[in-house]
């Protein structure tokens, strides 16, 4: 069992690392990264996001026709994305300026929250607590891939008998595979603050 949780710890280490060594991949120069105090996980960070994913466009200039399914966030901006993609309806405050304000979710139920630990893991150089990411479904167009050899995406534990001035077996595991990032333009990165 140790070796297989090894396995798995190692693959998410190697997978998250490569996501938030982002800096490449979520740029301004690829127009998919959107900073300042306006980026926070609220109705008008998700619209200001979902703009910049709508508005990315092929190597040809012509719009990409693929939409964002998926709500990447940290540990502590789950509750506040399910409330998001749950409630049909949201009130704000006027602040006593007589404005009215309209109380529909406009995003009610659109994105499948998706949260990870890793996000915000301070061993991990990118991580944050704030930054949150809308992707596109990896069947339509991977921000990321992950690809094993052979297949065999499980690790392999493999038993021998000890030598004979040894008592019991000889363990050993390993797992073969590869993270690559792919495509910018499958996701959007809001940092989430100033």
């Amino acid at each position: 069992r140790r070796l297989g949780r090894g396995a798995a710890l190692k693959l998410n280490t190697v997978f998250w690392r490569a996501f938030l060594g982002n800096a490449a991949l979520f740029s301004v120069a690829n127009k998919n990264l959107l900073t300042g105090a306006d980026t926070a996980l609220t109705i008008d960070g998700l619209t200001k996001a979902e703009l910049s994913f709508l508005d990315q466009t092929d190597a040809d200039g012509h719009p990409l026709g693929i939409s964002p399914a998926l709500l990447l966030v940290p540990n502590a901006l789950f509750v506040p994305a399910t409330q998001m993609m749950s409630a049909t309806e949201v009130r704000e405050d006027g602040g006593g300026t007589g404005r009215k304000y309209p109380t529909t979710n406009p995003h009610a139920g659109k994105f499948r929250v998706i949260r990870s630990s890793y996000l915000a893991d301070t061993k991990l150089p990118g991580a944050s607590v704030k930054a949150w990411y809308l992707l596109a479904t990896p069947g339509d167009l991977p921000v990321i891939e992950v690809a094993f050899l052979g297949g065999q995406e499980r690790p392999t534990v493999e038993s021998a008998e000890a030598d004979f001035a040894n008592l019991g077996i000889q363990m050993r595991g390993y797992h073969d595979f590869g993270v690559a990032l792919q495509d910018p333009r499958a996701g959007v990165k809001s940092k989430g603050e100033a």
